[in-house]
Order: structure tokens, then C-alpha cells, then sequence
């Protein structure tokens, strides 16, 4: 999830369980221990494949976090003695708050799509792609939301609503427990549309008779309205279906013919390239894409350059992967690829075709939540009747 989403979610945790007696330095202490995993994005790697694929490794393990908590916590209740001042709340609640403030980062991580290594270091040896629920977009202010306003109310008072004598909200600290059971409320909602779409998306291709050997749905949008299913027939070709919770009917779909030759591709690679490609097979759970990207001719050369491009093909807008790397190339027909270091694949503007960028297309998909009339046929959609 994206940082303030964490920052929140840790803040709310310490402020549930320490709020009492640390007031305004819960929610900030919190907060710095929900940010805290994240740190792994100051660790460069030397190509972006490993940037992609080794986020949310070893500072999302709950393996480590729990031992950083238990460790951390033991340190501060040991200064407390060293200095004799006694902790106003015991050891274990202490190891509580820090433990949980750390490790339901990587937990909410784990409900979006991208992957999360929740068994680092075991995750690899034990043949585990990373853990990937994908009922959550990466952003959704309205799990956030309800965290912030807890914050902001601990932040504020400390400890006390002075406007509640007595009941559910008399203090901060029961308050942010609400609005952390309402957030998590929310990500069981999430549980339940995903099933509810995946089952639509089922519908959708069994109307449309395509035999499926697999499939992955998540969400599309920054919200729990829109949904996303990818799958893969029996004959390795790629479909997308696409669909609101909101719809009368069942949603739409399409061939992904970019990606008609990705088995071959994937086959023929030049063998430098197979670590990377395995990795990132590997980390999306074989959800990749293989395709080839022509580049225009330049002035050294009179023969247009090809690339051989892999693409994540759970996180997309229209037909632009958000995670697509170029893995070897090549220039002249008949011509060997030759590996290369992955490098970020360009988007390459088809001339006369006017340039979409993400946020048009996230402005269009919302569109499209609430009006299930608008479908591109153009583009390749399909309505079953």
C-alpha cells in the first residue's frame, strides 16, 4: 500500500495499545514504525528487475520484523532500567504495540497485487511465489481515511475526547481501535467483491466458450468497484476480462494478441537473459508477458531495432504495463538476440495515434464504473450476450 496508508495504519496500532500512557508520542512513534519496512526502496540494485523483485523482501518478512519488535523492545524497557525510570505499562505490552506496528505493514502489503515476502528469508527455498491476495489497489483513500482521522485526533488531543464523558469514545485510544476494526472491516469487504468479480469473470468466459487453465483477479482502480481478471486458455493465449461490481450484466472481455507469440519468445530467449526472466516469473507467479517492441531505424543504422520485452501482467492500464522491462535486442531481420542488462522498456508512440497517458486512463475507468456502456470495441472488448 502507498506510504501514508502505512504511516496511519502503524500510528492507529501503537495508539490502540500505548496511547494511554505515551498520548501524542503513541501515534508518532507509530507511525515512524509503520513507515519503517519501506526503507528497503533506498537499496538500489543494478538493474530494475531486482529493484522490482527484491522490494518487499527482507524488511517485509515477518520472520525478521517480529525479532526487530522483540529485540527493540527489550532495548527500550533495559535503557528504562539503566536510567531508573520504570516503564509506565508493562514489557509485554510494549513488545505488542512494536511488534504489531511493524508487521501489519507487510500484512497490508500482501492485500494488494504486487507481492509481498512475508516468509523471507524461506520464501525462495520453500518454492513460494510471494504472497499476492490482491483484493486491494495499491492506493484506496477510503481504507486510509478512517486511520488518518485517528491520527490526526491523537495527534491533536493526545489522550483524551473531551467531548465523550463516557462510552465507545470517551479517549483516543478507543477510538483509534474503532477505526482500526472499521479499516480492517473494509479489507473483508474486499475479500468479498474480489470473489464476487472472479466469479463473474468465470461466467464471462464460459458464456464466450474459452476453457481457462488458470486465472488472477484484482482490483483495477483505486477502489473495490472495479475489477480486473486475467487468465490463460488451453492454448497459452491471454485474456482480460474487465468489470464493475456496479454492472447489470456480466463484464466484458478480450484476447491480449500482443502477447500471442510469448510462449515462443519465452522459449528462445538468449540464456543471459533466463535468470532475470525466471526471477520475475518467479515474483509474479508466472503472470508475465513476452513480446517484441520494434524501435525506429537511427541515423548509424537503416534497419529499425527490435526488443524483446517482458511485461507484469497484473498491474496494467489499457495495454501499458506499469512493471515492463526490455530483457535482450536485436536490429536487422534473421538477426540473433543478444542479451542485455534489463533495462525499463519505453513506450513507443504509434505515429498519428494520439498519446493516452495512465492518468487519463485511471480518469476513464472510473468512467466506466458507473456506466457499463462504455466499452471500447474498438480495442478488442467483448460483450457476451
Amino acid at each position: 500500500m502507498d506510504s501514508l496508508s502505512q504511516i496511519v495504519l502503524g500510528a492507529s496500532v501503537q495508539g490502540t495499545l500505548l496511547g494511554k500512557y505515551q498520548g501524542r508520542k503513541a501515534y508518532l512513534y507509530g507511525a515512524m514504525l509503520g513507515t519503517l519496512p519501506d526503507l528497503d526502496v533506498l537499496v538500489h540494485y543494478p538493474d530494475p528487475i531486482s529493484d522490482m523483485t527484491y522490494h518487499r523482501g527482507f524488511s517485509h518478512s515477518l520472520i525478521v520484523l517480529t525479532a526487530v519488535g522483540i529485540i527493540g523492545a527489550w532495548l527500550i524497557s533495559r535503557y528504562h532500567q539503566w536510567r531508573n525510570m520504570p516503564l509506565p505499562y508493562s514489557k509485554a505490552r510494549l513488545t505488542l504495540a512494536m511488534t504489531l506496528a511493524l508487521t501489519t505493514h507487510p500484512i497490508l502489503d500482501s492485500f494488494t497485487v504486487y507481492g509481498t515476502q512475508l516468509l523471507w528469508p524461506l520464501q525462495e527455498s520453500l518454492s513460494l511465489t510471494p504472497f499476492s491476495i490482491a483484493s486491494m489497489f495499491i492506493i484506496d483513500p477510503l481504507y486510509t481515511l478512517p486511520l488518518l482521522v485517528a491520527l490526526l485526533l491523537g495527534l491533536i488531543k493526545g489522550s483524551r475526547l473531551i467531548a465523550f464523558k463516557a462510552g465507545l469514545l470517551v479517549n483516543c485510544q478507543r477510538f483509534a481501535l474503532w477505526m482500526l476494526l472499521l479499516s480492517s472491516s473494509y479489507l473483508l469487504l474486499s475479500l468479498g467483491l474480489k470473489y464476487h468479480a472472479q466469479s463473474q469473470a468465470k461466467q464471462t468466459l464460459a458464456a464466450a466458450n474459452i476453457h481457462t487453465t488458470r486465472l488472477k483477479t484484482m482490483p483495477a482502480l483505486p477502489t473495490v468497484l472495479m475489477w480486473r481478471t486475467v487468465a490463460e486458455d488451453d492454448q497459452d493465449r491471454l485474456i482480460e476480462v474487465r468489470g464493475s461490481v456496479l454492472d447489470s450484466r456480466l463484464p466484458e472481455y478480450r484476447y491480449l494478441t500482443q502477447y500471442d507469440n510469448s510462449q515462443t519468445l519465452r522459449v528462445n530467449m538468449p540464456a543471459q537473459s533466463r535468470p532475470y526472466a525466471h526471477r520475475l516469473d518467479w515474483f509474479s507467479g508466472d503472470w508475465t508477458g513476452y513480446r517484441v517492441q520494434m524501435l525506429p531505424a537511427t541515423s548509424t543504422t537503416s534497419d529499425a531495432a527490435e526488443q524483446l520485452v517482458v511485461d507484469d501482467l497484473r498491474m496494467m492500464a489499457g495495454d501499458t504495463a506499469f512493471f515492463s522491462f526490455v530483457l535482450a535486442n536485436k536490429i536487422g531481420q534473421g538477426a540473433p538476440w543478444q542479451s542485455i542488462t534489463p533495462i525499463e522498456a519505453p513506450v513507443i508512440k504509434t505515429d498519428g495515434e494520439p498519446e493516452v497517458s495512465r492518468i487519463e486512463l485511471v480518469k476513464q475507468g472510473f468512467v466506466r464504473v458507473f456506466d457499463e456502456s462504455v466499452v471500447d470495441r474498438g480495442t478488442g472488448w467483448k460483450v457476451v450476450e
